[in-house]
């Protein structure tokens, strides 16, 4: 008898295709420490413990036999497991998340069983694959990464060279929709029995934790991932590139496909999602389909592997040795800054909201302000349901914070209200006009901007992509600059 432990994070039915039912057994485990490990969003929580529900169904209807604990810990998980089954030797796929793998062999010998760690068939790239890229270097850059990758799939390649005669056309990719634009409906999924059971499950045992649950929209299910995946083929990746920095405030979704949860659970994989959006090639512009490929072969694996690389001590990192803790606005939304109460209105409400929002908004924010960079990283670890530790610690870390001194980014992803104004319509709404720097009506981003462009000159003066901002610093009347560091002084007093 084969014995398969499958993790919260690894719900992938294909896995299962090429193994007999009755030489099968399945041990899951839902733990309600896992929900308070992090104070996970309510949606994640109904989104985890209802897939890994459906999961134990839908496998069970295969034919297998699946031990499912519902316990406190995960520890009495397994206990139950081997007392009734004895000291088996249980296979897992490799985590994704660090340590746990660890956590898990020590806990199944102390137990009298072996824990077997097979290869985690759901990404695609391999160790070997990043060894081949990493080695001699002491920094590493997404695109090149991305490079070696389109040529080993040989995914939008002809021959060595690629499609279009460039890497990759993110130039092209940062329209904002015309006024009026009419965009898809979202693809609707009412919550079954199961789910609904799941949502009362998560009201009653974590009522105190972020977020709301008066709509849930997050399929939880194979099928409906496969539904979801299709959805957006067909009627949003055509244009997903060229709005996909684009932030709209009375469109939560624009074109951006909502996949990740589903790739991050394992009910879709990489590869299948990667190939299904290659069937369009040549129906939809090359932006947009070469856009949507490297979010998934070049940026989601890299982070993977940076991830994997800077492990543990990546956690602690603070290039800046910032020390502000985290305002309740990002808790609360209760700030006059209005694309910021939006964009975290729109997180309570559904633990989502796009990677610009994500990096320009609320991590352009944090860092401006100085926050702690594991306060702001145990925020974005509690607010979204596409939120696990692999995934948000290099991109907010990393990318949005630049708490690793450029290990993998150039510069630090900052800017003014200028951004903002020219890539959404918050501004519009605004008690703040984002062309004024000091005053009442200056937005706060525009202040704080060149504070910080002030404060860490000296660091920029040897990075090339920061030299146009220091210079332009530089031109700038003294008491000019003297009256936009007053008021960022004032804002950083008060938090705004």
């Amino acid at each position: 008898m084969q014995h398969i432990l499958v993790l919260g994070d690894q719900l992938n039915l294909e896995r299962f295709d090429t193994l007999a039912p009755s030489q099968t057994r399945v041990l899951m485990i839902e733990s309600l420490a896992r929900g308070r490990l992090v104070p996970y969003h309510k949606q994640k929580l109904v989104l985890l413990y209802s897939a890994m529900r459906h999961f134990w169904l839908a496998l069970e209807a295969r034919g297998f036999e699946v031990f499912y604990a519902q316990t406190d810990t995960f520890e009495q998980g397994f206990a139950a497991y081997f007392e009734q089954f004895g000291n088996v030797k249980l296979e897992v796929m490799q985590p994704a998340e660090f340590g746990v793998a660890e956590q898990l062999e020590q806990l199944v010998q102390q137990l009298g069983g072996q824990l077997e760690v097979t290869e985690n068939s759901l990404w695609l790239s391999t160790q070997s694959d990043w060894a081949r890229y990493a080695k001699g270097k002491n920094s590493y850059r997404m695109e090149f990464f991305y490079r070696q990758m389109r040529q080993k799939t040989n995914w939008l390649m002809d021959g060595n060279q690629p499609i279009g005669g460039q890497w990759n056309f993110d130039s092209e990719n940062r329209q904002v929709p015309p006024k009026g634009h009419v965009f898809p409906a979202p693809l609707v999924f009412v919550p079954d029995e199961i789910t609904q059971e799941t949502i009362q499950f998560v009201e009653q045992h974590f009522a105190d934790h972020f977020g709301d649950l008066a709509v849930f929209n997050w399929v939880v299910t194979r099928e409906q991932a496969l539904n979801a995946l299709q959805r957006f083929l067909e009627h949003r990746l055509a244009l997903f590139g060229a709005y996909e920095d684009a932030m709209v405030e009375s469109e939560a979704h624009l074109y951006h496909s909502l996949l990740s949860p589903a790739l991050n659970l394992g009910l879709l994989s990489a590869k299948e999602v990667c190939l299904a959006a290659l069937e369009y090639q040549g129906r939809v512009p090359l932006a947009s389909l070469e856009g949507f490929i490297r979010q998934i072969l070049g940026w989601r694996e890299f982070m993977r592997h940076i991830y994997n690389t800077f492990m543990p001590e990546f956690r602690e990192t603070n290039y800046f040795g910032f020390t502000t803790e985290l305002p309740d606005f990002y808790w609360t939304a209760k700030t006059k800054m209005h694309c910021v109460a939006k964009t975290v209105t729109q997180i309570q409400d559904s633990g989502h909201a796009h990677h610009i929002q994500r990096l320009m908004v609320l991590g352009n924010l944090a860092l401006l302000l100085g926050v702690r960079p594991q306060a702001i990283n145990h925020w974005f670890l509690v607010a979204f349901v596409d939120a696990f530790d692999w995934v948000v610690s290099p991109n907010v870390l990393g990318m949005s914070q630049y708490a690793d001194g450029g290990r993998f980014t150039s510069k630090p992803y900052v800017s003014g209200a200028g951004y903002i104004n020219r890539m959404s319509n918050y501004c519009l709404s605004c008690v703040y006009n984002p062309k004024l720097t000091v005053g009442d009506k200056a937005c706060p981003f525009n202040s704080l901007y060149w504070h910080f462009i002030d404060k860490h000159s000296e660091r920029w003066k040897s990075n090339p992509r920061m030299s146009l901002m220091l210079a332009n610093w530089a031109k700038r009347d003294a008491n000019e600059k003297q009256q936009i560091l007053e008021q960022a002084k004032k804002l950083l007093e008060n938090l705004l």
